[in-house]
Order: structure tokens, then sequence, then C-alpha cells
């Protein structure tokens, strides 16, 4: 039955459904359409996939279906904890259900029938035991999920569950012996050495030679090396073989990238690939900062206090997952919504977890485990997140290495100023207060003789008084940031007593009040029974929490430095005071060179019109570092064109939104879409993306960020053709759609950072000429991840418009240029761009 709307349908909806208006012309109201469904369902129970969503439909029409409801996104998410994605369609196809018609009613209603019956055998197969807990828990997960346990209680089989198959590189003795194969970097990537013999896709390139051995060089004589190297030339091989040879002779190397992607594939593809080229048998650790791992101990805690329909959902979904996971590794669950905000109460991300602590516990202490394995490894594969958290916890977790490789460097400034930060957000209060009045051990307090309720009570109280002193804390800093997204905290401001004041005297309030809170939590732990030890560390370690909100009120408030960054930011209807280093380099000099024989920072975009002196001292090393610039395989020339408008308005003009739109649409159109369009500001985005109808009109689909789905969704509609896509910053790198899948990039705006931006401010002071010296080069680097995004192997070609004419206009626009690939520049009208862009593209 369809529905009319009262209003035109919309080409997203007929994209996305192929409903037309001529479809609902004539149909019922909303009104009749529900009156009839309320008639037709009675009292049956409601079954749909994110139920809540349709039911939202059917109560906004004035219909409150009373009856119980189940969904299957919610069964799916327990009975599959690991499945990649749980939308109804990727359900069924593992299932080998055909589901008609996506995003039909009737269709999906019929596939969702399909797929509820596939999980009903699934769960028919699951431990018996695991399903009576199910089961039990029908008061929090609602009476016909329990009853959908129960009935596969009933009806369920014990079944032989086979090895969990490990996809890290196993433990493997390395040794001097292994060095033989590798001894030597020109032999193994020779065109007839072991790398040529042992990979299918090889190519022997130059760049990639030499930039493996200066890394091979630096290695074995100690120093810091500074090495870009452009797309294609093969960076990741460039340092792991020299790698692999420092391992082999019983040394050890950490591997530390930004992005999770790069790090599987290191794990799981490189280093196994090239082992078996090599004939090499050097033990590999792919290790996560704690809270990564599940805890057991603390999920056994968790367990007993179960009392919301998301903690008994996250409950179930790693019951099932711990029996068949052997690292613990949240990377293998699929977490959703709110269970990502609960996973901090059951990992490890906490100092006092010990791996004797958990020893006790079936399958022991993930974390510990990991920890080993690393710690009898050649080559331990790190993101930047653990490397410099970690050096600032004094190295808990990551063992001792000779030598650290820091891929994608062009991160590890901004990961840097997180981990040697302090930070006092409104949520993260809440949440650690929270924590600490319902812990385990208050709450059996509570149930005790007087003097335990005395203190427990007490407790609470002091947690009340917490929560008080904490909104009037960031009441004041809201009075501070007023209607803005961030406020710098100055020398100036604090001078202000009318607006400093109090935020001062609040903060000292708050201060007293978490103090107030931990004497409290110390005074119930020190008359705690002897055998409620583990709810006893569980409060010592909530309360520890207390700490970084006294940290951040210290350096942000009370005290604070000239080195230090202070900001107040709202965003996402939060509130928060961050603090952070005006600049890391000495930070990063001590955590890493000083500790380490050798340290290689590279990426595909360090270099500034040829120079990577910038680089070099944000790092922190540029009186000692060695440079290398190795630059792209690549003929740029002859694969990509860059294209300016000569001539319309500028980005602050009047009516620029329109012309970007309209070049958008011309270009889509010409090339039936493969394009990507880069924006620096989601406001400019939402504005040009409401222009583009004719685009949608000729069937090329406007995939827009945060409005048509997540990055992976967008970026995988992108690839079935006929699409354009806009994207903010996570889009300016990490996109890889090589060959005819995308033909053109196009970048809106010159990507310089905000000048407002208090960390731009602060790290602008750093210079004599903030703009030169600092955010011209930031820019030049941004722009150049940007365009990278077009070219990414040697048979690609495309078209790169910079729609912003400032690089043609500026006096630093010859910078820019000077910093992107060697393609040819041409300035050409406007209402040429598309056709311009197709005539290239199809030279």
């Amino acid at each position: 039955m369809f529905v009319d709307p009262g209003r035109p349908v919309g080409a997203a909806i007929t994209r996305l459904t192929g409903i037309t208006d001529a479809d609902v012309a004539g149909a019922s109201t909303a009104d009749v359409a529900a009156a009839a469904f309320a008639a037709f369902a009675g009292s049956a129970p409601l079954v749909g996939h994110n139920v809540g969503f349709d039911v939202s439909f059917l109560e906004r029409a004035g219909l409150a279906p009373g009856a119980a409801r189940l969904d299957t996104a919610d069964l799916a998410s327990i009975v599959m904890p690991t499945a990649p994605s749980y939308a109804l369609q990727r359900l069924a196809a593992d299932a080998g259900i055909d589901p008609g018609s996506a995003h039909r009613a009737l269709d999906d209603a019929l596939t969702c029938a399909s797929v509820l019956g596939d999980l009903f055998e699934r769960a028919r197969a699951i431990d018996p035991l695991m399903l009576s807990e199910a089961a039990a828990l029908g008061s929090l997960l609602g009476s016909p999920a329990a009853e959908f346990f129960a009935l596969a209680l009933r009806g369920a089989f014990t079944v032989t569950r086979g090895a969990t198959v490990r996809v890290d590189v196993a433990d493997r003795p390395g040794g001097p012996s292994a060095t033989s194969a590798i001894d030597r970097v020109a032999t193994v990537f020779s065109a007839g050495g072991p790398l040529a013999m042992g990979l299918p896709s090889y190519e022997s390139r130059p760049q990639q030679l030499e930039m493996a051995g200066a890394i091979e060089e630096t290695m074995a004589t100690g120093g810091v090396l500074v090495v870009e190297a452009g797309t294609g030339v093969g960076k990741t091989l460039a340092y792991l073989v020299p790698a692999l040879a420092r391992a082999a002779a019983g040394e050890r190397v950490i591997v530390s990238t930004h992005a999770l992607p790069l790090q599987d594939q290191i794990v799981r593809k490189d280093l196994p690939a090239l082992q078996a080229a090599l004939g090499t048998s050097v033990s590999v650790a792919l290790l996560k900062g704690r809270g990564n791992y599940l805890c057991p101990r603390r999920w056994q805690i968790f367990r007993g206090a179960l009392t919301t329909r998301e903690e008994a959902r996250l409950y179930l979904k790693t019951l099932l997952w711990r029996a068949t996971t052997e690292t613990g590794d949240r990377a293998e669950i699929n977490l959703l919504g709110g269970e990502n905000e609960l996973w901090p109460r059951i990992s490890a991300d906490d100092e006092s977890c010990t791996s004797r602590r958990c020893g006790t516990t079936r399958g022991g202490c993930y974390l510990e485990r990991a920890r080993q394995h690393a710690a009898s490894s050649g080559v331990v594969v790190a993101n930047h997140a653990l490397l410099l958290h970690d050096a600032r916890a004094g190295n808990t977790i990551l063992p001792e290495a000779d030598h650290v490789v820091v891929d994608e460097a062009h991160r590890l400034e901004d990961v840097a100023a997180d981990a040697f930060g302090h930070k006092l957000e409104d949520w993260r209060l809440r949440r650690d207060l929270e924590r600490i009045a319902r812990s385990p051990l208050v709450i059996a307090s509570l149930r005790a003789d007087a003097e335990r309720v005395a203190i427990a009570e007490a407790l609470r109280a002091e947690v009340a008084r917490a929560h008080e002193m904490g909104a009037d804390a960031f009441a004041a800093l809201a009075e501070v940031v007023g209607p803005e997204d961030r406020v710098r905290v100055t020398g100036g401001l604090r001078a202000d007593e009318g607006r400093w004041l109090p935020v001062e005297l609040s903060a000292e309030r708050l201060a007293d009040a978490c103090a107030g809170v931990r004497g409290a939590a110390d005074r119930l732990a020190t008359i705690a029974p002897l055998d409620e030890g583990d709810a006893v560390e569980e409060l010592s370690s909530a309360t520890k929490e207390l700490i970084g909100t006294l940290s951040a009120i210290r350096h942000g408030i009370h005290a604070p430095q000239r080195a230090e960054i202070v900001w107040i930011e709202r965003a996402d209807r939060s509130l928060g005071l961050y603090v952070a280093p005006a600049h890391v380099g000495a930070m990063l000099r001590d955590a890493l060179v000083e500790r380490h024989r050798s340290v290689i920072f590279t990426s595909a975009t360090l270099a500034v019109a040829g120079s990577l002196a910038f680089a070099a001292e944000r790092f922190g090393v540029a009186d000692i570092a060695d440079e290398l610039e190795v630059g792209s395989p690549f003929d740029y020339a002859s694969q990509a064109v860059l294209l300016v408008p000569s001539e319309g308005a500028l980005p602050h003009d009047h009516g620029y939104a329109e012309e970007c739109a309209t070049a958008i649409t011309d270009i889509g159109l010409a090339l039936g879409g493969r394009t990507l369009v880069l924006f620096t500001s989601h406001t400019a985005m939402r504005e040009v993306s409401g222009r583009l109808e004719e685009l949608e009109s000729a069937n090329v689909a406007v995939l827009t960020q945060g409005i048509d789905g997540s990055r992976r969704a967008l970026l995988d509609r992108f690839a079935q053709g006929r699409a354009v896509l806009l994207g903010t910053q996570s889009f300016w790198e990490g996109v890889d759609l090589p060959g005819e899948l995308l033909s053109c990039v196009i970048v809106t705006r010159l990507p310089f950072d905000v000048p407002a931006d208090p960390l731009v401010q602060g790290r602008s002071e750093r210079y004599d000429d903030p703009f030169r010296e600092y955010q011209l080069p930031q820019a030049a680097l941004r722009l150049r991840q940007g365009v990278g995004r077009l070219i990414r192997t040697a048979t690609d070609r495309g078209a790169i418009v910079l729609l912003d004419r400032r690089i043609v206009l500026k006096d630093y626009g010859p910078t820019l240029l000077a910093s992107l690939p060697p393609a040819r520049v041409h300035r050409v009208p406007p209402e040429t761009l598309g056709t311009a862009v197709a005539a290239w593209c199809a030279r």
C-alpha cells in the first residue's frame, strides 16, 4: 500500500527506493493507511529490522502500537557478534536470501522474515548454557527476544567449534641465520631478486630501492631519517625489508601507522607475503592500546551489574564472542551505537589491570598475552596513539625496541597534541562519576553493616556534590564560549575577571568535590572485606579517572603554562576545556629519538615546495635528521592535468557556492559521475549539495558526507558508478579509487586552517611570519593529500580542478603549485570546465 506524503517524493528517495511521484499520486493518506495497518496487525508482535525506526512513523501518524517488538538488527548483533555489517541486505546475502527490491516495503518485510528464520537456526547452534543466559535476561532485552532465545534453547544442539584461525603472523623464532636472504637491500629489490621471484605483481622501482637503501643505512649506523615517498613508490616494502633484516639479526623494530587499515595491510598481507618471498621466519606482533582489549575480570564485574537493554546486549555479544576469540581485540567484534560507550567498562584500559588479577579468569588476560607476544617478536606493528601514549605512561605496553618506523608521519603532530595534552569534558565527567556511584563495591556496601552503609551513602553524597559542582563549572565555561564553537583562553581573557573569575571559582569547587569523592572512596575501600578485592580494585580504577579531571583543571585554569594552548570547545551538545602543547617537537624527540637507535619518519606528503625542513622542524629533529625526497614513478605530465577557472568569484565573494555547483554539475554530467569533490567545511558542502538537482535528474547520484551514509557506504556506492561524491576532511586522504572509478578531483577551496582556530593561533606564535612559515606549509601538505586521491596507479588518467582561483592570483600560489605533482596547469573559462575535463580523460 502506497501512502501519499502530500509533497514531492524527492530525487534522493526515488534513487533509494524507485518510488516516484506517479506511484503515490491518489494513494491513501497516512491516517487511512495507519488505521488499515492497525486493523491488520492486531496484537501480533511487530518484527522489523531496526523496528523502532518503522514504529516512529506509525506513531507520527497517530498510531501507538502497543504490541511487543522484536528487532532482527538487535538479534543479529547478539547472535553474530563479529559480522562486519548488520544491514538487512548484507545479512540476507550472508544467508543466501534473495532480498528482492531493496528499500521497498513488501520486499524488505519478506527479507526480514527470512533473516529472522536464519537467525533462529544460528541461535539453535549456540551453546545451551549461553542461550540460558540470554533467555534469563528477558526483563532487559524484552519478552519477545527472551522468548526467541528460549525457543532456540528448546531446540538447541551442541556443536563442536573449530579452532579460531589467527590472522596475525604466528610466533616463529628469528635469528642471525635468517639474514642470508635479505643481507643486502640492492639484491632484494633487483629485477631478478627474491621479491621479483616471489611477489607476482612486483615491479622494480629505482625510487623504492633508493628509499630502502637509505633506511638500511640509517638503521645500521643509527640516527634519524625523514623521507617522503611519492605515490607508487611502494614505501611499505621499502621499510619492511630493512626492518625484517634487523629483526632477523636479533634486533626489534616498531612500525607505527596512523590508520588501522594500513596496520591490517602490513600484518595480514605485506609481511606474510614478504616473508614467504624472502624465506624468513621473523615473529611479528600487532599491538594496540589497552582500551582495545577485553578485560575478563572487568567483564565478569559488568556481568553482575546489568541494568539496561544495551548493557544486556553487549554482555551477550561478548559472551558469544569470547567462545571463539584468541586475542580479545575489539576490532573483531561489531559494536553498535551506545555499545561503544559501554566498552570502556569491560576493556583493559585501566592501569590497575594486571595479568595476576585476570590469571584465574578463563582465557587469562588478553592484554598480557598480546604484550608477551610483542616482547618475543622482532617486528611489532602499533599505531601513533599507542606509541605516544605509552611513551608518556613510561612504556607499560610496548616492549623496548632498537628502531622505530613512523609511517603516515604527517598525522603524528596532531596525535602527539592529544597524547601529551589534557581535557575536561562534561560527558566524560558525568560518566566517571556515575561509574563510581554504581560500582559493585558501593552497591554491595549499601546492603552491608551500618558502618559500610554510612560510608557508601557519604560517597554517593560526594558524587552528587561533584555532579553539581561540575554543572556549575561547565555553565561558567559555557558563558565564556558564548555562541562560538571555540574560544581560546588567552592572558587577556584570564585578566577579564567578569568572565574568567566564575570559571576559576567553580573549577576550584569542582576540584575540591573530586578530592572529596576520592577520599570517601578510599575510606570505603579500607573497610571492605578481603573477599571483595576485585570490587575494591574496580572502585579504585574508577576514582583514578578523576586524576585527569584534576590535571586538566590545573593546566587549563589554575596553573597554565606558556608552552601550552588552552581553549574551550562546544561540539555535538557537549562542552570541554582542552590543553595541548604548542609545539610537540621536543616531546617527540624525547619519546622517540632519545629512546631508540634509529627513527624513520615517512609519508607520501611531507615536503613543501621540494623541502622537508618544515616536517623535520615539527618533528623536533631539524638539527639531527637526514632528509630524502623520493619522487613518484608516475608520469603526471601525461596522466594528469590541472585546471583552474580563468575568471569568476573567489571563495569569500557572493555567488561562489553557485559557481561551484555549476562547475560540479558540468563536470559530473560530462563524465557521468566519477568525480570526487573536496570541501574544507561542512557548511559549504551542504550549501553546494543543495544546488545539484540537475545531476540527480540525469541519474547521477549526489553522495554527500553526513547525509547519505557512512564513509564506507559512500565509497562503496561511488564505486558502483554514475555518482559524484562530496566530502570534507576525512576524504582528503585514505581514499583509493584507481582506474576509471575516479576521473576527476575537484578542490573547492584551498585548505588553509581557520585563523581563529586556537591550535592554529597557538602554534603560529612560534614563528616570525606565521602565514609563510606555518599556515602555508600546512595548506600545501593538505592540498597534496587531496590531489593525491586521483592518480593511484601507472595507468590512471584524470583531471584535477582547483576552483579556488587564489592559487594563480596570490603571491603564495607558486609555493602551493610547486608542492603538487608536476601536472600541466591550464586556465580555462569556467563554462568549458566540463568539456575540458571530458576531453582530457578521453585522450
